[in-house]
């Protein structure tokens, strides 16, 4: 029997629901069945999985069954795996997980292609499990040694992954056994530290990670004993203080040690226990700080670490208790802004009975800052601008607000502010800007604009945004030098960051509230909205007709309507009109060429009007889509009948011949 390429060993004890289960999804690996040998050691199982594991054996060749008393958790099952395992790969799955049918056929060439010791494949959490964020991408090699590598801080030790077994030899690695938890950090680490490389597989799944529905393993039960995890934490810092000199690598690897088995364990347990435990739990934290946390690595954590780090070197156990309490309830600290500082007021902040230093309150977070859109007119010649801000977790503060547009240079628009309200989430306040229309200093084409926010020595940008169903004001013309400019807000549809088009096209959208009606005298009258202009003398506009093809056209001024701000106005004579379709568009000194203008959405017919006895004539419009005028002259409609009905009478003509001149016309 050829050896195999991979050992898979599968601790179990009390797994006769899912054994089964982790076990096919071995079977069932592409990988050649011949390739692979499962060693499944039985912990003393007293739920009938023992036998189970015998029952199904007998079908598999490659399927060893070892039994054993219980031993107190997973570290010596797995170690009796190991002294049987023959293949060039170990692999450890628990007994209520399962494996992707490529899984290991994929990391075992993952391995090979690289030469790497170490295959990592990603873990899918199952029944609410969570999994480690460090799948975001393939690596096909690394080492945690490496300057750039950041794999260590953010992994989990659970050895749940791909090993060269020669690694294992070499380095003499073993799981720690007799413990409910942490029996694999020593074996992890070491492995880890003395590869020659190792691998990520993040696009695919490999590993499905489950939590017990009924809360029943080892680490939901509680895990190890407080005391037993800080001594492997222990250990586990001084092999990596073996493989690294003082300084940057060695502080990020031991991070992840006192954030999860000092800080996190404190959070976790501390306010459970009580009397010796506790006692316990502080000894062996201030031993783990003691030897290995240095001022570097300190300013590393967060600042609830670093208090809590602070009342245990200062044997603050009672502020210790209180901090612990608040940080339990969840609920997250206002920020002080001080003279380009951000504190956060966790307890006993600033409290000169304990005199606490500001640094263990001090963030390095990113102030949160956001901007919406209340209303934007063109209001006295300029684009007045009013919206909102909010400084999510600041407790108090008058900022000053300017608004920033930025395209072919930079200008900054100072902003009125209102009085500040201090809300549940932080404060807020609304905001006023009026933008004066850009000049011939701004080239043409787009600025973005920004709210640009200071507070106490803190500068904040955002973009300005456009809400959902935020109406922005039209196109509106400018005077530039003696000449109009468009000016346009967009974006023009939908949500998006705010922004000024200068000097764009005239187009369709910017003639609006479009109307057709009969005027006196037989005329016809246009209504509409062209862009406002904000200039001291309007530019002429004109609404013209034209006949497709013919080259003729009709033109009319566009003037102000009488009591109606914005709106204009032309009438329309259609006397000596040749027949057929004129189609609209306006056109506005200056400002490019005609643009064809369109009736809102709708149905129906203005007309037939007579607008001319002599020449006779009639129009009608369309209602809905291109304006377009239909002229007739119904005179010499009347003569054509007139004439067909002379040649029908004519003498000489047969009623065929009627007939089918009749028919032909």
């Amino acid at each position: 029997m050829p050896q195999p390429l991979v050992s898979v060993i599968v601790p179990v004890y009390n797994c006769r629901d899912t054994v089964a289960r982790a076990l096919e999804s071995v079977f069932a690996q592409t990988l050649p069945a011949d390739r692979i040998e499962t060693i499944a050691v039985d912990d003393g199982s007293t739920d009938g999985g023992a036998e189970l594991l015998d029952e199904l054996a007998a079908d598999r060749e490659r399927l060893t069954v070892v039994h054993q008393p219980n031993s107190g958790g997973a570290g010596a099952p797995r170690n009796r795996g190991l002294e049987r395992a023959s293949g060039e790969f170990v692999f450890f799955l628990d007994a209520d997980d399962r494996l992707g049918p490529e899984a290991l056929e994929r990391m075992t060439a993952m391995a090979e292609r690289n030469g790497t010791d170490i295959v990592l494949g990603k873990q899918v959490g199952t029944g609410g499990r969570k999994v480690p964020r460090v799948f975001e991408r393939t690596i096909e090699r690394t080492h945690v040694l490496d300057p750039d590598c950041d794999l260590f801080p953010r992994m989990s030790m659970a050895a749940l992954q791909l090993f060269r077994r020669s690694l294992v030899e070499r380095a003499g690695l073993r799981f720690t056994e007799g413990l409910l938890s942490h029996e694999d950090q020593l074996f992890t680490a070491g492995a880890y530290l003395n590869a020659r490389g190792v691998s990520v597989l993040a696009d695919y799944d490999c590993y499905y990670w489950a939590a017990r529905e009924d809360g029943s393993s080892s680490t939901q039960l509680g895990g190890a004993p407080t005391s037993d995890v800080h001594a492997i934490a222990g250990r586990a810092m001084a092999m990596v203080a073996e493989h690294t000199e003082p300084g940057e690598i060695r502080e990020r690897l031991h991070y992840r040690y006192l954030l999860l088995e000092v800080f996190g364990l404190l959070e976790k347990r501390y306010l459970k226990s009580a009397g010796e435990e506790r006692a316990c739990t502080l000894k062996g934290c201030r031993e783990l700080m003691a030897a290995w946390l240095t001022p570097a690595l300190l300013e590393r954590y967060a600042p609830r670490h670093r208090l809590l780090a602070y009342c245990l070197d200062h044997h603050l156990d009672a502020e210790l208790t209180e901090l612990l309490r608040f940080l339990q309830r969840g609920k997250r600290p206002r920020v002080r802004l001080d003279d380009g500082h951000a504190y956060f007021t966790y307890p006993f902040f600033r409290d000169s009975s304990v005199n606490i230093p500001d640094a263990c309150f001090e963030t390095g977070e990113a102030l949160r800052l956001q901007c919406a859109l209340t209303a934007m007119a063109w209001t006295d010649g300029a684009l007045a601008i009013d919206g909102e801000l909010q400084l999510r977790d600041v407790e108090e503060g008058a900022p000053e607000v300017h608004l920033v547009l930025e395209g072919g240079g930079r200008h900054r628009v100072e902003c009125d502010v209102r009085p500040v309200t201090r809300t549940d989430t932080g404060i807020s306040t609304s905001f006023t800007a009026s933008v004066e229309p850009p000049q011939g200093s701004w080239p043409d084409g787009q600025w973005t604009v920004r709210l640009e926010m200071a507070l106490e020595g803190h500068t904040l940008s955002v973009p300005v945004t456009r809400p959902r169903d935020f109406d922005l004001p039209p196109a509106a013309l400018v005077e530039d030098g003696g000449r109009p400019r468009l000016v346009r807000p967009l974006p023009a549809r939908g949500r998006g960051e705010l922004a000024l088009e200068a000097g764009g096209a005239f187009g369709p959208g910017d003639v609006r509230h479009v109307e057709v009606a009969p005027g006196p005298d037989g005329r016809l009258v246009v209504l509409c909205e062209p862009p406002p202009a904000l200039t001291a003398r309007p530019p002429s506009m004109s609404l013209l007709f034209q006949r497709p093809g013919g080259g003729e056209v009709l033109r009319a001024p566009l003037v102000p309507e009488p009591g109606r701000p914005g709106r204009r106005r032309a009438d329309v004579s259609w006397a000596g009109a040749r027949p057929g379709g004129w189609r609209a568009s306006i056109e506005i000194d200056g400002v490019g060429g005609p643009v064809r203008v369109r009736l809102p959405d709708g149905g129906g017919l203005v007309g037939p009007l007579t607008v001319s006895v002599f020449p006779p004539r009639r129009v009608h419009v369309r209602l809905g889509g291109p304006l377009t005028v239909h002229v007739t002259a119904p005179l010499t409609a009347l003569r054509r009948r007139l004439r067909r009905v002379r040649r029908r009478l004519a003498p000489g003509a047969s009623g065929d011949q009627r007939n089918v001149k009749e028919g032909s016309e």
